[in-house]
């Protein structure tokens, strides 16, 4: 069962650095765009702004999804360090009920201004705003999963495919 959790987390986690590698690419590519066509053609690219601070938004939460996995976030835990290892798994494990339960607000407010502004369109490129604000369920879903894998990893006593513990 662990191998096909983590077989299905490897696809996953490269789909989300693959779909990273592209938003950037292409912003960096729309932006550079409109700088030519303002500078030398005189005509600035109306949609572009826009269109570039969107994928910037998706970028920053495909990337908090990335730095979770890999356990990169700033976290202080000098304190934990010093607890004994069965105290240590307690802070863990209330850490992470503590994450999932933020992930779970955030992701259920996500939702609402998804579902809400999908009629709404963004003043020059004519996109549903519904479609910007799908990022903030998808990913802090994605979250949810892995703060419970964290949790069940932790309890289990095993290490973790990705990184190490919550604390």
């Amino acid at each position: 069962m662990r191998k096909i959790i983590d077989a299905v987390y490897s696809a996953i986690e490269r789909v989300m650095r693959y779909l990273t590698m592209i938003l950037l690419v292409l912003m960096v590519i729309i932006v550079f765009a409109n700088v030519v066509s303002r500078y030398y053609l005189h005509a600035s690219l109306a949609w572009s702004e826009e269109v570039a601070r969107f994928m910037l938004v998706w970028l920053v939460f495909i990337g908090s999804f990335l730095a979770y996995i890999h356990d990169e976030h700033l976290g202080l835990d000098i304190l934990v360090t010093k607890f004994p290892p069965t105290l240590r798994k307690i802070v863990g494990f209330f850490t992470n009920l503590l994450i999932i339960f933020a992930l779970y607000a955030v992701m259920e407010g996500g939702y609402l201004l998804m579902r809400d502004n999908f009629d709404w369109l963004s003043p020059a490129a004519e996109i549903p705003q519904g479609y910007v604000y799908f990022v903030v369920p998808f990913v802090c879903g994605l979250m949810i999963v892995q703060a419970v894998l964290k949790t069940y990893y932790l309890l289990a006593g095993t290490n973790q495919r990705q990184g190490g513990s919550s604390c």
